[in-house]
């Protein structure tokens, strides 16, 4: 793994060779491993379960929704990319010897890989649900696995045949461990539950009840005498082995407890919370030593095996290196999203901007990212660009009083322009007129807000023009028709009103979808307006009868937006495309409806999909924390 494979390499100097000689390499490479077939490029490394050294201190190994990153550690670059095909990986260890290491995917497979290259060594295959953790025994050449099917499985490393399955537990297990020595082994899981078994005969040595305590995470000291526990209760519990007797509660996180790690010297023990804190405590007294944040859920830490460092992975896209001493913060890696609800192309295509914690502006052609915008604290929720490209409005809310605002941003300079907010709702969806002199915003409390932006202004920002009100529930769909003269709202009270946007008018009330509308886009002559939501189905309206073209789209799962849009035509309106639940992007033929290819990569569900206006390329954002750049030139529609 220190050195790059054969393939890798060769991958490596064409990548070279065509960022010379070619307009339409990546400058990013990472940005093109492990792609899904159809699939031009990947930004956004997938949100964080887990992360490992490797034995020899100097290199990490990132669980996530795309895969296992192995990164550098002395650098922070990354090394590799080990695909999960279709699933995620919860879960990292390594073994003893340091030669070969294991991921538990969410599908139920386990991998075994080769340290030093990097090569897939094994496929364990036998649980009948995802992996939570897997950790190999100490001594012995077996792997344990624990599984949301409630077993606890152990492998034969050498043959990758079962051992044996330890059954007891009557909720998913989410965390086995090895006691150093390896006589003993202990799970956690959601039936308020610690168990300690014998390694190797399987017998069920101690079961300790923890009342409304689920166990997610759980460790073992490192001279073998005490065991750590926690859960979604926010406390660490610190149990002795031999008697089971609890010895004491750690208090202080005020949310859910992700992870628990002892330091290599065994005095010091490290917790994670979805508090957004990594809190470091005492061992022999309990004491709070201290405490450091994260801006958002701390899913995961380790210790690396000099005791020196502290990792720690977070949805707020990091992973941060700390000083386990006085943890001052040593080194950041981004790019790890948890969730990326919006992804908008400028108007003449040579941009492209995406976010979460911080929005992205990225160069289409070269995949450079050219600016970003942020602020702390911030949520980026749907995105959009001015119809002369020159500005990006969004829709963002701050974690410390939930409250969100409609923001502009100056797309040359970066600079934040000012915020459209009147304090008495909350908007979800934006939309500019096409002439850029109006934003129309929709809000949790069903109305919808038009607002002046300004031009040739040192701040956009302009007055409230009209509100509307005719939807009794959230508004999470709004859109302008090319031509700038309607505009269409789509609500979870399940109806889409169409307006003139002139007057604030309300022309027609479109009824049929069963459940919350979350999508809505006009075709680019305005003739047809496409709706999905929540009932599993694709509407297509003719916009001046009201009536639908044809019946009813069957989509396999909802049509999954509520704060952008899972829906959207080609530039020619020849087809239209969809974001679904199920995590598949789907072509639609919209002149009849007929479905004509089905882009699959995405883990979670898709946010937002959005063709480039040359119409070659689709690009889908997911709350898989990716967005995925489909190339469409190579596609062969037989209309």
């Amino acid at each position: 793994m220190g050195k790059m494979n054969p393939f890798r390499l060769v991958f490596f100097t064409f990548f070279v060779m065509s960022s010379i000689f070619t307009p339409n390499a990546f400058s990013e490479q990472y940005t093109r491993w492990g792609l899904p077939a159809g699939a031009k490029a990947r930004f956004g490394k997938g949100s964080i379960f887990d992360i490992k050294y490797f034995p020899d201190g100097n290199k990490i190994a990132v669980a996530t929704t795309v895969g296992t990153w192995i990164y550098d550690v002395q650098t922070g670059g990354e090394i590799d990319l080990l695909p999960a095909h279709g699933t995620y990986v919860r879960s990292v260890a390594f073994n003893s010897g340091g030669n070969l290491f294991a991921t538990g995917n969410n599908d139920g497979r386990i991998e075994l890989w080769d340290t030093q290259t990097g090569e897939n060594k094994a496929t364990l295959v036998g649980h009948g649900s995802g992996v939570g953790s897997v950790a190999f025994s100490p001594k012995a050449q077996i792997l344990a696995s624990g599984s949301f099917d409630k077993t606890i499985q152990l492998w034969d490393v050498h043959t990758g045949e079962p051992l044996k399955t330890l059954m007891g537990h009557e909720g998913g297990v989410y965390c086995v461990a090895y006691s150093p020595d390896g006589e003993m082994i202990a799970s956690g899981a959601r039936d308020s539950t610690l168990r300690l078994w014998h390694a190797s005969t399987g017998e069920q040595l101690t079961t300790i009840f923890m009342q409304e305590v689920w166990i997610e995470t759980i460790a073992f000291s490192p001279d073998g005498k005490i065991v750590a526990c926690a859960g979604n209760i926010g406390m660490v519990y610190i149990y002795d082995v031999v008697t089971g007797e609890r010895l004491r509660t750690l208090i202080g996180h005020d949310r859910y407890i992700n992870a628990v790690a002892f330091a290599p010297d065994g005095r010091t023990l490290a917790s994670a919370s979805h508090d957004d804190t990594i809190r470091f405590w005492d061992i022999d007294t309990g004491a709070l030593l201290k405490t450091r944040n994260h801006q958002s859920f701390v899913t995961t830490i380790a210790y690396s095996p000099d005791g020196k460092t502290l990792v720690s992975g977070s949805y707020d896209s990091t992973v941060r290196f700390w000083d386990s001493v006085n943890g001052n913060l040593l080194k950041t890696i981004t790019g790890h999203p948890r969730r990326i609800y919006s992804v908008a192309y400028s108007p003449d295509g040579d941009k492209f901007a995406y976010g979460r914690h911080k929005l992205q502006l990225r160069d289409s052609h070269t995949g450079e990212r050219l600016k970003t915008f942020t602020g702390y604290g911030v949520h980026f929720f749907a995105v959009a660009f001015s119809p002369d490209g020159k500005t990006i409005a969004n829709s963002v809310r701050k974690t410390s009083t939930s409250v969100r605002k409609v923001r502009l941003w100056d797309v040359q300079t970066g600079r934040f322009m000012g915020s459209f907010v009147d304090g008495t709702s909350q908007p979800i969806c934006i939309d500019f007129s096409p002439d850029g002199g109006t934003l129309a915003a929709g809000h949790h409390d069903g109305s919808i807000r038009l607002w002046e932006v300004r031009t040739g202004e040192q701040l956009l920002i302009g007055d409230l023009l009209r509100t509307l009100n005719a939807h009794t529930q959230s508004v999470n769909a709004i859109v302008f028709s090319s031509d700038g003269s309607r505009l269409a709202s789509g609500s979870s009270d399940n109806t889409i009103v169409l307006w003139d946007a002139d007057t604030g008018k309300r022309l027609k009330t479109l009824t049929g979808h069963s459940k919350s509308i979350y999508d809505i886009v006009f075709s680019p002559d305005g003739t047809r307006l496409v709706s999905g939501g929540d009932d599993d189905t694709i509407r297509v309206w003719d916009v001046e009868t009201g009536e639908l073209r044809f019946p009813p789209i069957p989509h396999s799962g909802e049509v999954t937006a509520s704060t952008s849009s899972a829906l959207a035509f080609s530039p020619d309106g020849s087809i239209f495309a969809s974001g679904s639940s199920d995590a598949g992007v789907y072509l639609w033929d919209s002149q009849t409806g007929r479905a004509i290819h089905t882009f699959v990569g995405h883990v979670f569900s898709v946010s937002d999909v959005v063709f480039s206006p040359d119409g070659g390329t689709l690009a889908s954002s997911s709350i898989d924390g990716t967005v995925l750049l489909w190339d469409l030139t190579k596609l062969t529609f037989n209309q």
